[in-house]
């Protein structure tokens, strides 16, 4: 049970210039869509041959007002002695029903798709899509005020 691979197939980030211009950072929404889009059986070789799953997904992110999108595509190979079981269930249900493999899924496109993300993001100047942590000097910190 474990990921042997991960490779973004699609790279997409645009921006809208002109409807930026107009638009105030505070009005601004972001949304975030993972999703696992199929999975199929292959052969990896290596020293002999092994059947491992890949799980093909995406990876988007839409900003409201529309400014911008980011859409990353891609896919994780994967090694389980389960394959027959997990394939046959994305067969019936179209899901990882799993949760922990599933977990285990989303937590790496989320990790990896999103630090590609922060790179294309800075490429065209949108807006970062989560707050980063600031520093408050002691004298401004609401916290030290009495009052």
């Amino acid at each position: 049970m474990a990921i042997l691979g991960f490779t973004f197939d699609k790279l997409s980030v645009e921006k809208d210039r002109k409807l930026m211009e107009k638009e105030k950072p505070e009005n601004l929404e972001v949304r975030y869509n993972i999703a696992i889009k199929g999975i199929k059986e292959e052969e990896l070789k290596l020293q002999e041959k092994q059947k491992i799953l890949r799980f093909d997904f995406e990876f988007s992110i839409i900003y409201t007002p529309k400014i911008g999108s980011v859409e990353l595509l891609g896919h994780i190979l994967y090694s389980d002695k389960n394959n027959k079981k997990i394939l046959d269930s994305w067969d019936k249900e179209k899901d990882v029903t799993d949760n922990n493999l599933k977990a285990q899924l989303l937590n790496a496109i989320f990790q990896k798709s999103n630090l590609k993300a922060i790179s294309l993001i800075q490429e065209v100047n949108l807006p970062l899509h989560f707050p980063l942590p600031r520093l408050v000097p002691p004298d401004q910190n609401p916290k030290n005020y009495i009052g």
